[in-house]
């Protein structure tokens, strides 16, 4: 697996001045789950980010394990664990087919960023867009939601 190129090809990364990405990609593990392997559980603690290099993986809410999104190939998620130093994970993710992923843990990412302020700025900076554009989804996707219920 290229950890560099496939880091290169994710959206979140894609801004990110390439030495930034070659430290990242050093810091990245290739890991593979099974079809209906839980990756991550709302709820636990966590701190890694993950890329989906291959397959398809399902977000999950609460007791009856409620669909929040499909997440294929090139994305990501966990990233919000990276914001916060006691994070529980907000959804459930588990593999809906056999799954290959880069693991990127957030300690290594805050070890490398103390050592190295420029890796920091970037990967926080691009840590921060992603956010920025994954909360302008939901406050559109809720907006939608508020419009249809008046509706009905």
């Amino acid at each position: 697996m290229d950890k560099l190129r496939t880091l290169r090809q994710t959206r979140l990364f894609e801004a990110l001045p390439e030495p930034a990405l070659v430290k990242l990609a050093a810091l990245a593990k290739a890991s593979r789950f099974n079809q209906g392997d839980a990756i991550c559980r709302e709820g636990e603690s966590g701190s890694e980010l993950f890329v989906l290099v291959l397959g398809s993986v399902r977000a999950t809410k609460g007791g009856n394990d409620e669909d929040v999104a499909t997440i294929g190939s090139g994305s990501y998620f966990g990233e919000m664990s990276m914001a916060s130093p006691d994070h529980k994970r907000a959804a459930t993710i588990r593999a809906l087919e056999d799954s290959e992923v880069l693991v990127i843990s957030g300690d290594a990412i805050n070890a490398l960023a103390d050592q190295d302020a420029s890796f920091g700025y970037a990967f926080y900076r691009a840590l921060a867009c992603g956010l920025a554009q994954r909360m302008r989804v939901a406050a559109n996707d809720v907006a939608l939601l508020k419009s249809l219920a008046r509706k009905s």
